[in-house]
């Protein structure tokens, strides 16, 4: 394709991200069950193109398969664009001016730690993580959509009876998502739509006819690239064979054959579903008249750039949830290595979703936004990419707009970089994206509405994702909770329809970890001593690429450098249980007495993404001290695992307005007396 022009940004040879521009509309995503279930013919597309971009053909459904009309659109390019192989992605072909900038393997810029990039375009660790994996979403909705409506155009012309059922159902489909926080996901796990080996589909004449799945693994094609390593841990005795396996697999043993085992991913996913549900809900808790950048900063990502050290709200961030679903789902397997994670097919579902929840937010959010920078103290400081991309270098600026705002690889039709601001929602007056998601609890993402509407939508989601801390009020028993003082909303300046809800705080942990601590993805999980086995009570996951410099030294400098948060909610139960049977004299407690009751009933471990223990705890000041020759090192232990609670106002007589979390006070470190090393790894 030819521009018009060499301007700054436009390119001779690209394929242009328009998302599904030739369908002339915008139509919604849907869940992917929602599909199967009630759009046969739109699910047979969608499983045929998405299996046709992976260069697999169903010769049973009787039609004519295209090939992959361009290497821009296979999924092995696509994919790639993720993490490796470390190389120009085929819809972004460069001038030599544009190129010179890119990673080169012998330059020192790029393979010294700091500054470094690690190879690779995605943004992690940003404010542009939501907003890059938007146009990358659009990409691959795109190339499906493509093979859709030549296949449906195909099915048509040999099936004189077919006519008028195929082509419109091409026209709608829309890549669809898979909401891992919905409730029925505790009970349910991963749907067996995304796992089993094989799927039943409609074909001409309502016939039926069995495929292969290509929402389950992904077959190489063409050969396992050759800069694809595998991640070994001859101290764990754990390996991931991302040199041997020829597909791609979940909760993988430790064998170069590979496989997955669904019954631990089902366990894993189904133990941490309470907890990956309320972190959503809490991404709905941001209240009005925030400063918008740094409400925004806090949302995007888990690094959150603007963050000092008395901020002590902490509501959690999507990139972190986002992150916990990767380790849930890839355990020993694909999904769990930012390098890897796209090749597996869920990624795409598991982004859909992640992209759902951005327009629900941005929906609810309208003025909140990035931005040009932040402000502290009368400071104006900037964006950055800390750790660069393929094509940004260590700790770039980075703008809404402009140069500065450009998501590489991604092209538009002018042959420009699509920037950060033209991701920006879904309705009629965004940059066209030509999607948008079914009504979900009476929000239309495309659609405007009053700032009430989106006020009360809030509160809907928020509750629907298990932040209801009005219904926990209810089943608490106000004398118990007498000691928890909150002082009043007004006396904090708060608005006067608003009024505290009286002796009742929000219990959330806040778990700071260093990004880099073991050289990949990692878990620290929080558990209540409860019952002859301690019970799971939430997750963060580290999701981290690995760093093969030989500078051991730097190394260890980046492992302390980069910090990844993420925050747990202590369920009302938990809490409650604690303080009904503390034993405590009512008169001598405090919210601070409380909380050294609830640590005391916590334990931590860090696990790898095998489930090999590397370094467990015990909470509070009475465990014991963990001897200093069995101690952590303190390059890998977390930076920091601290109790916050939260008074909660609500409006009086009006459950459907949002509440509001105020008067945050820190409180006690979980695990003051050591961590005690489990893998030889840790010390």
């Amino acid at each position: 394709m030819e521009t018009p022009s060499n301007t700054q940004g436009t390119v001779s040879h690209y394929y242009p991200i328009v998302g599904r521009k030739s369908t002339g509309r915008a139509y919604d995503r849907i869940p992917i069950e929602d599909m199967q279930q009630n759009h046969p013919r739109q699910f047979t597309l969608f499983v045929l193109s998405y299996a046709a971009i992976q260069g697999v053909q169903n010769p049973s459904v009787g039609t004519v398969f295209p090939g992959v009309q361009l290497p821009a659109t296979s999924y092995m390019e696509i994919a790639g664009i993720h993490g490796k192989p470390y190389q120009e992605y085929a819809g972004d072909r460069k001038t030599s001016e544009e190129r010179a900038s890119d990673y080169n393997a012998n330059d020192r810029k790029d393979t010294l730690p700091i500054p470094s990039r690690f190879g690779g375009y995605c943004n992690h660790g940003s404010v542009s993580f939501t907003t890059w994996h938007r146009p990358y979403m659009l990409l691959v909705e795109q190339a499906v959509g493509n093979v859709a409506d030549h296949l449906a155009r195909e099915i048509e012309k040999a099936n004189t009876g077919e006519h008028g059922k195929w082509i419109p159902e091409a026209k709608k489909l829309r890549f669809p998502y898979w909401d891992w926080a919905d409730p029925k996901v505790a009970q349910e796990g991963l749907p067996p739509v995304l796992y089993e080996e094989k799927l039943e589909v409609t074909i001409a004449g309502g016939k039926k006819t069995t495929v292969q799945n290509p929402f389950s693994y992904y077959t190489y094609q063409g050969g396992i690239p050759p800069d694809f390593t595998d991640l070994q841990n001859s101290r764990t005795n754990q390996t991931a064979y991302y040199s041997k396996w020829t597909r791609t697999y979940r909760h993988s043993p430790s064998t170069p054959e590979g496989g997955t085992d669904i019954n631990a991913l089902q366990q894993t996913l189904k133990s941490q579903a309470v907890d990956i549900r309320t972190k959503v809900g809490l991404l709905f808790t941001f209240s009005d008249g925030e400063d918008p950048a740094l409400a925004y900063d806090e949302f995007s990502n888990s690094v959150n750039e603007s963050r000092r050290e008395m901020d002590f709200r902490n509501v959690g961030s999507l990139e972190s949830v986002h992150g916990l679903i990767h380790g849930s789902i890839g355990g020993n397997g694909h999904m769990s290595d930012p390098d890897y994670a796209a090749f597996d097919p869920i990624f795409f579902f598991h982004h859909s979703n992640v992209d759902r929840i951005i327009a629900l937010w941005e929906w609810c959010y309208k003025d909140y936004w990035m931005g040009d920078g932040y402000v502290k103290d009368d400071v104006a400081y900037p964006w950055t990419q800390q750790r660069g991309t393929y094509a940004q270098v260590y700790n770039e600026q980075i703008l809404p707009t402009g140069a500065r705002g450009a998501l590489y690889p991604f092209r538009n039709e002018k042959g420009e970089y699509w920037t950060s601001e033209q991701t920006r929602f879904l309705d009629a007056d965004s940059y066209p994206k030509y999607y948008s998601y079914q009504e979900f609890l009476g929000v239309k993402v495309d659609q405007k509405a009053s700032d009430d509407a989106r006020r009360a939508a809030r509160a809907r989601i928020a509750k629907f994702y298990g932040f209801d801390p009005q219904t926990s009020v209810k089943n608490r028993n106000r004398a118990d909770w007498s000691h928890v003082t909150v002082p009043r909303a007004k006396d904090r300046g708060l608005s006067e329809i608003l009024k505290e809800i009286p002796n009742f705080r929000v219990f959330i942990v806040l778990v700071r970890l260093p990004e880099h601590a073991f050289n990949r993805s990692y878990s620290f999980n929080l558990y209540h001593n409860r019952g002859p086995a301690p019970q799971l009570v939430g997750t963060v996951t580290v999701f981290a690429r690995p760093d093969h410099s030989p500078c051991k030294a730097c190394a260890k400098r980046r492992e302390s450098g980069s910090i990844i948060r993420g925050v747990i909610k202590l369920p009302f139960s938990l809490v409650n249980d604690i303080i009904v049977n503390s034993g405590i004299d009512r008169t001598k407690a405090t919210v601070d007495t409380t909380a050294a009751d609830i640590t005391k009933n916590l334990s931590g471990e860090l696990l790898d993404m095998t489930g090999k223990v590397l370094a467990s705890t015990q909470g509070g000041t009475d465990a014991p001290v963990v001897p200093s020759e069995k101690r952590a090192s303190t390059d890998v232990i977390p930076a920091e695992v601290t109790l916050y609670t939260s008074a909660v106002a609500e409006k009086v007589d009006d459950q459907g307005h949002p509440v509001y979390l105020f008067d945050w006070q820190p409180h006690n470190e979980l695990f003051p007396n050591g961590w005690k090393a489990e893998s030889k790894e840790a010390f």
